[in-house]
């Protein structure tokens, strides 16, 4: 046999009945015995665990694109029309005097209104969905947070996400047409750009030529110290017909409406992987157990209790898991910074959270599938394990 037995043993005077007193890490043995099956094992688990966080972490990037716009403002609060709570697939329209009056509310430090609309944009290679969004050039509050190239935008121009300029082939000074009308790109942003849609930014007045000259929302900066929850009620009482979000609020909601519209596919393609996984991890697992039992068997014969070979088990089902979470967190974050530069608009995001979950779940279906064939032990005879170890 391998060196997988108690590194003690010890006879009971009153029953003659051998038993094992060593400590000896069975379950680390038993995997690492046979090198090769055991990398195969945790390769196999690793991979599987890799596909789940790769399809998680491909709809957490789009979602943190998605929200980009929000979670970067300078606002501090949202004003929107009154019902409305998101931007996506939403139509908001407020007075074109709301962000005068909520300037005046006591609390709110500035106040500055954009307009925005859903629509598309088309250069030489193409035609892309997009968020039309404008916003004052004067203060830049509204506008795009990370101007990478160029200048704001004023009478027919743009601003637009630069993997949406390189996917369509649109350089500055360059027109193309936003919305059906034509305009002049002065200005390349980042962040803005998700698997679905990217972000134009015009000047206010150029949007009402685009689109028309209502306002959609108010962008709020608070005074330092002001508390969010009693300015947000103070513009309640002074303007009818509004819903007052924070930032976060607001991102939240923007993120729940998305996930709810894309929660049939995204169930569909995390069902599929996870039983992928699972199936692959109890598959790779089960066997590893199995192709021990006789091990487990000279061991029970030996005075180990069915307790002492089911923690081997685990132990050995702990040791295959972590490694191989830590392999497939490796390469899914490699794959969240190569995938980028091949598909610029394919954002990965792998959180902490995500891993530890990943890694839970595939433990706690490990260690059923590989504890379930001890049960096979209780029937072995100790004599035919003996002889068919030698």
């Amino acid at each position: 046999m391998t060196t997988t037995t108690p590194s003690t043993v010890s006879r009971s005077h009153s029953g003659g009945r051998t038993r094992v007193t060593g400590a000896v890490p069975v379950g680390r043995r038993f995997l690492f015995a046979d090198r090769r099956r055991a990398a195969l094992t945790v390769l196999g688990v690793a991979a599987s665990l890799l596909l789940v966080l790769v399809l998680g972490g491909i709809f957490a990037g789009a979602l943190d694109r998605v929200t980009h716009y929000i979670r970067t403002s300078p606002a501090d609060m949202f004003v929107s029309q009154a019902g409305v709570r998101t931007m996506h697939m939403s139509a908001s329209a407020l007075q074109t005097d709301t962000a005068d009056r909520v300037t005046q509310v006591p609390g709110v430090a500035w106040a500055t209104p954009i307009a925005f609309a859903s629509g598309s944009i088309a250069g030489p290679d193409g035609r892309q969905l997009s968020y039309l969004i404008g916003f004052d050039t004067r203060t830049g509050r509204g506008g795009p947070t990370n101007l990478v190239q160029g200048r704001a935008p004023g009478a027919g121009e743009a601003v637009l996400d630069e993997q949406a300029a390189d996917q369509l082939d649109i350089d500055l000074g360059d027109q193309f047409t936003a919305m059906g009308m034509p305009v002049r790109a002065v200005g390349l942003s980042t962040g803005g750009t998700s698997i679905t849609n990217t972000t134009v930014f015009v000047d206010l007045a150029e949007f009402a030529r685009i689109h028309d000259d209502r306002i959609s929302y108010v962008l709020t900066g608070l005074d330092p110290g002001a508390d969010p929850d009693t300015v947000a009620d103070r513009i309640r009482a002074e303007i009818d017909g509004v819903t007052v979000q924070t930032r976060e609020q607001f991102a939240e909601s923007e993120a729940r409406i998305v996930t709810d519209m894309s929660a049939d596919l995204l169930r569909l393609m995390s069902t599929i992987g996870l039983v992928i996984a699972l199936a692959v991890i109890a598959l790779g697992l089960m066997t590893a157990t199995l192709n021990r039992l006789r091990d487990f068997a000279v061991l029970k014969a030996l005075g180990a209790r069915l307790p002492r070979l089911a923690g081997a088990v685990a132990m050995q089902v702990l040791l295959t898991v972590v490694l191989a979470s830590m392999v497939a967190t490796t390469a899914a974050l490699a794959l969240a910074w190569l995938l980028p530069l091949a598909a610029p608009t394919v954002q990965i995001s792998i959180t902490a959270a995500a891993v530890a979950q990943t890694t839970i779940t595939a433990l706690l279906v490990g260690m059923i599938a590989a504890l379930w064939p001890l049960h096979r032990i209780a029937a072995l005879d100790a004599a035919i394990a003996f002889r068919e170890t030698r």
